[in-house]
């Protein structure tokens, strides 16, 4: 066991009176420290001994955790951490529906004590972009399992991969049991057309992901940054903060679809929402109207840069909903 990855600075031996056990039982480890494990195998006189196993991170009170909602425009704003984090992975993925232009949300410049933000009109506008409603979640990066089960994972992806079928294939670190609910979004601004993610073959071991601009424009991007955070559907608490992570069937569309938490929380959550798959081609993203403590409605908004058309395939939404 250890402080950091594939650094143990402590052995312990289960040997229970001198019998053979598979369990070892420790305490007292410090509220927030994530602690890495990897166990092995040995005989009885230990002259032989197998190989380390995958390592496993344990987050005492579970992982770095901050979640909020901001009233974002298209000026960049300085969003400061009140949680202490090391990597910050950082994922604002969805806002409110306010007024009636299309937007990306770009986030950059990263780092331990906070992140920018703002949102960015699709090019073909010419104009800013609207005040409308962000959450964000900031994880530590790194795999976590929380203190009900659910696994976490927290990471970043550089790529330039771009277009309406191009993908690249981001595997997780380990498997999950179930195939998670996937939340990304760029987080670096190394070219400054609007651009967003998309999702597709999520699946326990991996998922594909890419960028595409407008439809108008040439599919071809700068490398960029794209943060994600991986989590298996559950219910439950982390860190004193209620969650709730979920997905739709394939049925969002630019009709308004109601996902309902009846009792979950005591006021209005914070809403992270990424489309999981690419049914339709067109580039779009998910946004939220009509949301209270206990229901969020979520639609599919289509940029129109070609054309007017905005009639996008039934898609299905993933949500991370965080509150109290």
């Amino acid at each position: 066991m250890g402080t950091a990855s594939g650094q143990y600075r402590w052995v312990f031996d289960a040997d229970e009176a001198a019998a053979a056990t598979n369990r070892v039982e420790l305490c007292c480890g410090e509220l927030g420290q994530t602690y890495y494990f990897a166990v092995r195998a040995r005989n009885h006189d230990r002259s032989l001994t197998s190989s380390f196993s995958n390592e496993v991170g344990i987050t005492i009170g579970g992982p770095a955790i901050e979640a909020n909602e901001l009233q974002v425009d298209d000026a960049w704003q300085w969003v400061s951490f009140v949680e202490q984090f090391n990597d910050p992975i950082v994922v604002a993925s969805t806002s409110s529906e306010t007024s009636g232009d299309p937007s990306v949300i770009r986030i950059t410049g990263v780092e331990p004590a906070g992140f920018w933000i703002r949102l960015q009109s699709w090019d073909y506008l010419q104009r800013a972009a609207q005040p409308e409603r962000v959450g964000y979640v900031a994880m530590e990066r790194g795999r976590h399992i929380l203190s009900d089960g659910a696994n976490v994972e927290a990471g970043r992806v550089v790529t330039d991969v771009t277009g309406q079928s191009q993908f690249t294939r981001v595997g997780f670190s380990r498997s999950f049991r179930t195939t998670p609910v996937v939340l990304t979004g760029l987080s670096s601004t190394d070219e400054w057309d609007a651009a967003t993610t998309r999702i597709r073959g999520i699946s326990g071991s991996a998922f594909l992901l890419g960028m595409i601009e407008q439809e108008a424009n040439v599919q071809q991007h700068t490398t960029e940054s794209i943060d994600y955070i991986a989590w298996e559907p559950s219910d439950g608490e982390v860190r004193g903060t209620r969650y709730l992570v979920g997905r739709t069937p394939d049925e969002v569309t630019e009709i308004a679809r109601p996902i309902g938490f009846p009792g979950r929380f005591t006021g209005s959550p914070v809403v992270i929402a990424h489309i999981q798959t690419t049914n339709g081609v067109d580039p779009a993203t998910v946004r939220w109207r009509n949301k209270t403590d206990d229901q969020v409605d979520f639609r599919i908004v289509e940029e129109q840069s070609l054309d007017a058309e905005t009639r996008p395939a039934g898609e299905s939404v993933g949500y991370l909903l965080l509150g109290w």
